[in-house]
């Protein structure tokens, strides 16, 4: 299906996640999810916390777990730069638990750290561990 084919970046302030060819994109926005395919009108839009989906042109759906930002579509070249990016298969569950229980051990703590901050760690820790028990069963 090379024809339905379009250029996709995945942009981090660390690194580029992902650079290539791909049948779709799907994200999570504040209006609901969106997919994203060939010949779409130009479009800028937030994404929020939660899962990328990305449909390579061989068919193969590849998932990532995003803490959110910006996507931008025009001329079959879809941008998204994302506060953070990682394959969910790369996510070790282990990790993932704990990062949740501090997060949420913060945000019971008030005293000691923001509550947005603490609010929005933990959002982010959730997201990453729900989809590596989704997807990454072990």
């Amino acid at each position: 299906m090379d024809n339905n084919k379009y250029h996709l970046e995945i942009i981090s302030p660390r690194h580029v996640v992902f650079k290539g060819e791909v049948e779709s994109f799907t994200a999570p926005g504040a209006s609901g999810s969106f997919q994203i395919l060939k010949n779409h009108t130009a479009y800028i839009s937030s994404v929020l916390i939660g899962e990328v989906k990305i449909r390579h042109t061989d068919g193969y759906d590849e998932i990532y777990a995003t803490s959110g930002g910006f996507v931008e579509v025009e001329h079959n070249k879809v941008t998204f730069l994302a506060e953070t990016c990682e394959k969910v298969s790369s996510i070790d569950l282990i990790r993932a638990q704990e990062s949740y229980e501090r997060a949420r051990k913060r945000l019971e703590d008030r005293s000691s750290y923001d509550p947005e901050r603490s609010r929005q760690a933990l959002l982010r820790a959730r997201n990453r561990l729900r989809l590596a028990e989704k997807y990454n069963k072990q």
